[in-house]
C-alpha cells in the first residue's frame, strides 16, 4: 500500500493533462498512487487518462457524469489508499522532488500537515511568478494555529493544492454532503476543516506547485445556490475557528471581510449576467434570509473596505439595488 496518494479531478483538459500527468509520474519518490477522475468530460480527457493508466499501474482512473469539483475530488478519495493525501489540479505542474521533500519533512517532524509555496504562470509561459507564504520554513504545532487561520481567511493557503495531510484530516470535509455542490470556495472550505483537525503543521519555503492560469471570470455561474451554500460553509469555519480557541478580534475583523468578498463576488455575478435589472433585483432579494447577507450589511465597513466597496454595501444595506447595479455596471465599463 503507497505511502501517499494523489487525487485528481479532471474535466476538458485535454491540451495540458498529459504534462500534469507527466509531473506527477516523474516524481523522484515514486511508491505513489494517482487516482484520477474523469468527471463527465466532453473532450478527450478520459481516453488521455486511460491511455496513461494502461501505461503506468499506479495511475487509477474513474469516470462519472459531471458532477463538479468538490465530488469528484471525494469519489477519488473514496478509492484511494494512501495515509497522506495530495490534491492536484488536472492543468498545473508539479516540481520533480515535491513528495521526496515532504515525506521528509514528514519523516523528520511527525507532522500531519506540510504546507509548501507556488507559482502563476500563464498557459504560454509569457509570464510568471512565484507566491511565498512566510520569511522561512517553520513548524506550527497544534497551539499555533492563529496564524494559520489568519492565512486561510485572507485567502493565502485555501487552495487544496499547496498541501499534503494525513488522510484522517480529509474526512471530516468530505462528511459534509450538502457541500458537495458548492462551486465556489470549495478549497477554502477543505481547508478549514484539514487545519481544524490538524496537530501539527510544517510550512516549506519552496516553491513546488506551478498554477496555470486562464484568463477567466471567478463570478461566472455564481448562483443563488451557491450563495446559500457557501454562507453555510462561512458559518461552520468560524465554528471551526472558535472550537480552536482563535477567533479574536482579528481573525473576526478577516473573516467579516471574507464574508463581504464573497457576497460581493455575488453581486458581480448578477450584474454583469445577460438577465434584465428586474431579474437581477429579484435574485439579490431571494438571498436577504441568509447570514452572509446579514452578515455583509450588519457593520458599516471594515478597514480592508475600499470607498467603493463601502458604498456598495451601504446601498445593499438600504435596499437600493438598482442604484447599486448601476454603480457596479458604471465601474466595470
Amino acid at each position: 500500500m503507497p505511502k501517499y496518494s494523489v487525487l485528481i479531478p479532471v474535466y476538458n483538459c485535454e491540451k495540458y493533462l498529459g504534462e500534469c500527468l507527466d509531473s506527477v509520474l516523474a516524481q523522484s519518490y515514486s511508491d505513489i498512487e494517482i487516482v484520477a477522475v474523469d468527471d463527465g468530460s466532453t473532450d478527450s480527457s478520459g481516453k488521455i487518462c486511460d491511455e496513461y493508466a494502461k501505461r503506468d499501474s499506479r495511475l487509477k482512473v474513474i469516470h462519472k457524469q459531471n458532477g463538479g469539483v468538490f465530488r469528484a475530488r471525494k469519489i477519488a478519495f473514496e478509492n484511494s489508499t494512501g495515509e497522506y493525501i495530495f490534491f492536484f489540479d488536472s492543468d498545473d505542474l508539479i516540481d520533480g522532488d515535491l513528495v521526496e521533500r515532504v515525506d521528509k519533512i514528514i519523516r523528520e517532524h511527525g507532522c500531519d500537515l506540510v504546507l509548501y509555496d507556488f507559482s502563476l504562470f500563464f498557459k504560454d509561459f509569457s509570464r510568471n511568478c512565484d507566491i511565498t507564504l512566510l520569511d522561512s520554513d517553520r513548524l506550527f504545532t497544534s497551539e499555533e494555529k492563529r496564524e494559520l487561520y489568519l492565512l486561510l481567511l485572507r485567502r493565502k493557503i485555501n487552495s487544496l493544492c499547496l498541501k499534503c495531510c494525513a488522510r484522517s484530516l480529509c474526512t471530516e470535509g468530505f462528511k459534509h454532503e450538502e457541500l458537495l455542490s458548492v462551486c465556489h470556495g470549495e478549497d477554502w472550505f477543505m481547508s478549514a476543516t484539514i487545519l481544524h483537525g490538524a496537530r501539527k503543521c510544517f510550512y516549506l519555503k519552496r516553491t513546488m506547485y506551478h498554477y496555470r492560469r486562464f484568463e477567466t471570470s471567478l463570478s461566472s455561474g455564481y448562483d443563488v445556490k451557491s450563495l446559500r451554500l457557501n454562507s453555510k460553509a462561512i458559518d461552520l469555519v468560524r465554528q471551526m475557528i472558535e472550537q480552536d480557541g482563535c477567533f479574536d478580534a482579528e481573525a473576526e475583523r478577516r473573516w467579516w471581510a471574507y464574508t463581504r468578498m464573497v457576497m460581493n463576488t455575488f453581486l458581480l455575478a448578477q450584474s454583469n449576467s445577460d438577465i434584465g435589472v428586474d431579474e437581477k433585483i429579484k435574485r439579490i432579494k431571494s438571498v436577504t434570509d441568509t447570514k452572509i447577507y446579514r452578515i455583509s450589511i450588519s457593520r458599516e465597513a471594515d478597514f480592508y473596505s475600499t470607498t467603493l466597496t463601502k458604498i456598495k454595501f451601504r446601498l445593499l444595506k438600504y435596499g437600493m439595488y438598482r442604484t447599486l447595479l448601476f454603480l457596479m455596471k458604471l465601474r466595470s465599463s
